[in-house]
C-alpha cells in the first residue's frame, strides 16, 4: 500500500543492545546502571501519568459545563432528565436546521451508532467499511448476524472512497456504509467529491452512516465538509452522528446525538435513547453548546499541543499522517509492543496496534503541557536508540 506520509525520508533504525554491549556493560558503571534501573527515565519516575490512547480531551469540560453538571446532581439526580433532554434535543434541531424529531440521542455517539445498526439489521443489511477504522459498527454488526465486509484504505491511509462504491455495487441486498470523516485512527478526511457523487447515484436501500465525531477539529481543513446540511435538505440515504465526547471533553458523561431525514429518522429513533440519558450529562452539553469561548479554547489547546509534537516528529525524523483531529498516526522507529511497554513504564499510556504494518502509533494529543512532556520522554527514547 502507498502511503503519502510526511517527512518519509528515514534514518536507519537502532537495534536493541546487543551481547557485546551487554558485556561492555560490565566495564561501563552507567550502562550497568541502566540495565539494573529497567526502561524507566528519571524524570518520569513518579511523574503523572500521560493518558495519550483514547483520543479523549486532556483539558476537560468547560468550567460553567462542570457546575452544570454538579447542580444536576445535586438538584435533579432522583428525576429523570426530561425536560433538559427536550431542551438539547431543540437546540442540536435548531443548531442543525431539522426538526426535534429528526434528532436522535445516545450515551455518546457509539450509542447512536448502535441504533443504526439495529435499525439496519431489520432489513438484513450487509456492512461496508474502510480498514482500519472506528470499530463500534463492526462489533454491534457482528453480534446482530451481519455480514461486515471491509476495504483498505488507499494511498497515505485515505478512506478509498471509489473502492469502497465499486465493493457496494457488486453487493446485493440492502447496505449500511460505514464512513467515520476523519477516520478514526487514520485521521484523514475523505475524497468529498466522490463521496457526494457515490450517496447521490445510491439506491435507497443503500444507507450511509457518516461519523463526524471528530468534526469540530475539521471543519475548517481544505476539503472538508460536513453532511448534515444534507440530511437538513432531506437526502434519506444519510444518517450523520456527532458527539460531545471530543471538542467538549465529555467522554465521560456520554451524550452523543445523530441526525437524519423524516423517515430514516423515523426507523431509527426506536431503538436510540429516549429519556436514558444522565441529568448530569445532559446539563453539561448543555452549558457546552453555549460556551463558545471555551469550545475556542479547547480547539486552540488541541493545535498547540499537536504542532509541538509534530515538531518533534520532523525534527526525529519519525513519519506521520498529516492529521485533522486530536490524535495523530506516526512512526515510531520500532514494533509497537516494545513502544508501548516502554511508554507504559514511563507511565505514558499510548494507542494500541490499528494497523496492519507494526511501527505505527495512533497517539491522542494532550494539553500543550503534556505533549511538551511526552516530546521530553520521545527524545530521551531517541537518546536511548528506542526510537
Amino acid at each position: 500500500m502507498g502511503m503519502n506520509v510526511k517527512n518519509l525520508s528515514r534514518r536507519k533504525l537502532l537495534g536493541g543492545i546487543g551481547a557485546g554491549a551487554l558485556l561492555a556493560g560490565l566495564a561501563s558503571p552507567a550502562l550497568a546502571f541502566r540495565a539494573l534501573e529497567g526502561d524507566t527515565l528519571p524524570f518520569r519516575r513518579d511523574a503523572p501519568q500521560l493518558m495519550l490512547h483514547y483520543n479523549e480531551n486532556s483539558l476537560g469540560m468547560s468550567p460553567l459545563a462542570t457546575e452544570s453538571a454538579r447542580l444536576a446532581v445535586k438538584n435533579k439526580a432522583n428525576r429523570y432528565a426530561d425536560d433538559a433532554i427536550a431542551e438539547l434535543r431543540s437546540m442540536i434541531a435548531a443548531d442543525h436546521g431539522v426538526p426535534t424529531d429528526q434528532v436522535m440521542l445516545g450515551n455518546g455517539s457509539t450509542g447512536v451508532i448502535r441504533a443504526v445498526v439495529t435499525a439496519a439489521a431489520q432489513v438484513n443489511a450487509a456492512v461496508i467499511e474502510p480498514d482500519p477504522t472506528f470499530g463500534d459498527v463492526q462489533r454491534y454488526a457482528k453480534a446482530e448476524g451481519m455480514a461486515v465486509v471491509t476495504v483498505p484504505v488507499g494511498k497515505g491511509f485515505v478512506t478509498d472512497i471509489n473502492a469502497m462504491r465499486a465493493k457496494a455495487e457488486a453487493t446485493p441486498g440492502p447496505l449500511l456504509i460505514n464512513i467515520c470523516n476523519p477516520n478514526n485512527p487514520t485521521g484523514t478526511i475523505v475524497d468529498q467529491a466522490a463521496l457526494r457523487d457515490w450517496i447521490t447515484s445510491a439506491p435507497p436501500t443503500h444507507l450511509f452512516l457518516i461519523d463526524e465525531a471528530y468534526y469540530d477539529y475539521a471543519v475548517n481543513s481544505d476539503g472538508y465538509a460536513s453532511l448534515a446540511a444534507d440530511v437538513a435538505a432531506g437526502r434519506e440515504n444519510i444518517v450523520v452522528a456527532r458527539t460531545f465526547s471530543k471538542i467538549y471533553g465529555m467522554a465521560g458523561m456520554r451524550v452523543g446525538y445523530g441526525i437524519a431525514a423524516p423517515e430514516t429518522a423515523k426507523r431509527i429513533n426506536p431503538f436510540a435513547a429516549t429519556y436514558n440519558l444522565s441529568a448530569a450529562g445532559v446539563a453539561a452539553a448543555i452549558t457546552s453548546l453555549k460556551d463558545k469561548t471555551y469550545y475556542g479554547k479547547s480547539l486552540a489547546s488541541n493545535a498547540r499541543g499537536k504542532a509541538i509534537l509534530i515538531d518533534a516528529l520532523d525534527r526525529l525524523d519519525l513519519g506521520y499522517i498529516p492529521s485533522h483531529t486530536n490524535f495523530l498516526l506516526h512512526r515510531i522507529g520500532s514494533d509497537l509492543a516494545s513502544y508501548q511497554r516502554r511508554m507504559k513504564e514511563n507511565n505514558i499510556l499510548v494507542g494500541r496496534r490499528m494497523t496492519s504494518e507494526d511501527g505505527w502509533n495512533r497517539l491522542s494529543i494532550g494539553t500543550p503541557a503534556e505533549m511538551t512532556e511526552f516530546v521530553r520522554t520521545l527524545d530521551a527514547f531517541r537518546n536511548r536508540g528506542w526510537v
